[in-house]
């Protein structure tokens, strides 16, 4: 049996990209500054272009969601480079994989002691599926981007637990 794995590019926020402007226009301002005679402007310049460069630049996010022999597991990808794993599962604890806003799920989603995990890309119009899971921490929903690939790969040895999107 093989790994499955998803990858999903989390989208950058808006107010992310505008600060980044701001700052960039701020480095611009004290750059300006410094050479008309201020030289004390020199390295805020500095500064303020290493903030932009690191809120544009290095601030890209993905998400994996990987299935093998039954464990699941999540991580995240910080600027294609640093790998973080952030919790792994048995097939066992999932209670319920169901396209957000199935009937299946909709207690979970509207529950408020029910914990929410967002491992989505962000982009609109883009559809998601629901992963319920019991833990010791108690029960969390998973908004994850699942291809029929990784469904099909659950589906294999607990398909009573999937519930799939209707063509």
């Amino acid at each position: 049996m093989s790994e499955v794995y998803v990858l999903v590019e989390r989208k950058m926020s808006v107010a992310r990209r505008v600060a980044a402007i701001i700052f960039l226009l701020l480095a611009f301002v004290a750059l300006r500054f410094s050479l008309i005679g201020a030289l004390i402007c020199y390295p805020f310049a500095f500064i303020f272009l290493i903030v932009a460069y690191f809120m544009q630049f290095r601030g890209f996010k993905e998400y994996e969601y990987s299935y093998f022999d039954g464990d699941i597991r999540f991580a995240r990808i910080m600027n294609k480079s640093r790998r973080k794993k952030l919790k792994g599962y048995n097939i066992n604890d999932v209670l319920q994989i169901a396209p957000a806003g199935d009937r299946s799920v909709y207690k979970y989603e509207t529950d408020k002691s029910v914990k929410c995990r967002d491992y989505t890309s962000g982009k609109k119009d883009v559809p998601y599926y629901d992963m319920v899971i019991k833990s010791e921490e108690g029960i969390i929903l998973y908004m994850l981007e699942l291809d029929d690939k990784y469904l099909d790969a659950v589906c294999v040895k607990n398909g009573s637990k999937v519930i799939r999107r209707q063509a």
